[in-house]
């Protein structure tokens, strides 16, 4: 049986200029921050334009070295009272979109009366296209946008 090939650099590179070069009606990527890790992973930060309004979110992505998947990350920052109160319905909002939400990294927890957090989603290096990460984006978007809408109605 053949052993399947492990990602390496040139493959983060690839994967990184083909999200540079995503086309899309609605989106414009600009990269912020690219950083091959001494262990070789690498961690991106792209700025999202939206043509059609003045929006614009921060796009992170990770990747392994060696590893079958990237991970794709968007920032949320909830009001830390709703968060106490609401954190139950934003992680099942959040699982239905097969999205992980976790603590921001490097915030202080309520710090600033804020809850600092990013939800991740995972596209799988073998199977990685403009297409499935068109969908990958649009499913971390929509989620976003579903748990903030969430909030506003209560």
């Amino acid at each position: 049986m053949k052993k399947k090939r492990r990602p390496d650099k040139s493959d983060l590179e690839a994967i990184r200029d083909q999200i540079l070069d995503f086309a899309c009606t609605k989106h414009d990527f600009k990269l912020e921050t690219d950083d091959f890790l001494p262990d070789g992973g690498w961690n991106g930060v792209f700025i999202v334009k939206f043509k059609d309004n003045s929006k614009e979110d921060r796009l992170y992505c990770e990747a392994p070295l060696g590893e079958h998947f990237f991970r794709f990350g968007l920032d949320l920052v909830f009001d830390e009272n709703v968060w106490e109160i609401e954190h139950e319905n934003i992680f099942r909002e959040v699982s239905g979109y097969d999205v992980a939400i976790y603590p921001n990294p490097g915030s202080d927890k309520g710090k600033d009366g804020k809850r600092h957090c990013r939800l991740y989603s995972r596209a799988w290096v073998p199977n990685f296209s403009q297409r499935i990460f068109g969908l990958t984006l649009s499913n971390l978007m929509d989620c976003k946008d579903d748990v903030m809408s969430m909030l506003l109605k209560k």
